[in-house]
């Protein structure tokens, strides 16, 4: 178990690294990241390309001073979230010491490394989505409520990032219906969350 912790914030440091070392000093910023980051500058509740989270993103990185190292520093943070979540989904099905490293050793020499460079709406969508799962898989195990909560609100967020979020949902939807887990649909407590859900991406 002490491995364990050692090794994960071992793991998060090297994503960071690799995000920012892999990166040619020469290269500007990529056209779509002017884009997103000038959406800070027009705060609104969405926008013709993408809803508002990565305009809120931009806000902060323009009063960090709107330097190249606090663009490139979300993606790298919402990448290293990803291999957190991985990691601890892989311990809560069970997964050893070996079988974190593996996953974490996934992430961290994936394609990830192209899509944490960009300040784009998709670091996030890839970290919502998998909460997302891990979420559910924490519910199915223990049927707290409280991930039911936790669903609707990260998927909201994720929404709020990035409407193809909706599909991940759709798709979970036949998983639930077909397989023992369709008593959840019994539970109030998914249509509370549901509401909840409803009610955080409304004003978009």
């Amino acid at each position: 178990m002490a491995q364990r912790h050692i090794l994960l914030p071992v793991f998060i440091a090297l994503k960071f690294l690799l995000q920012y070392f892999l990166i040619i000093p020469g290269y500007d910023l990529h056209r779509d990241e002017y884009l997103h980051l000038d959406q800070g500058n027009h705060l609104a509740w969405g926008f013709v390309s993408v809803p508002p989270v990565t305009s809120w993103v931009a806000w902060v990185i323009r009063a960090l001073g709107n330097g190249e190292w606090a663009v490139r520093f979300f993606p790298a943070l919402f990448g290293a979230l990803t291999m957190l979540v991985v990691w601890k989904t892989v311990e809560r099905l069970g997964g050893g010491l070996y079988a974190c490293i593996l996953a974490a050793s996934c992430i961290l020499f994936s394609v990830l490394l192209r899509l944490n460079q960009l300040f784009q709406p998709n670091s996030m969508d890839v970290l919502c989505w998998t909460t997302l799962y891990f979420f559910l898989t924490c519910h199915i195990q223990s049927g707290n409520k409280r991930w039911l909560y936790a669903f609707a609100a990260i998927f909201a967020i994720g929404f709020l990032n990035k409407y193809n979020i909706a599909f991940a949902v759709v798709g979970l939807l036949p998983a639930i219906l077909l397989t023992p887990q369709r008593k959840m649909l019994m539970n109030t407590h998914v249509y509370l969350a549901l509401l909840l859900a409803l009610l955080l991406i409304s004003p978009t």
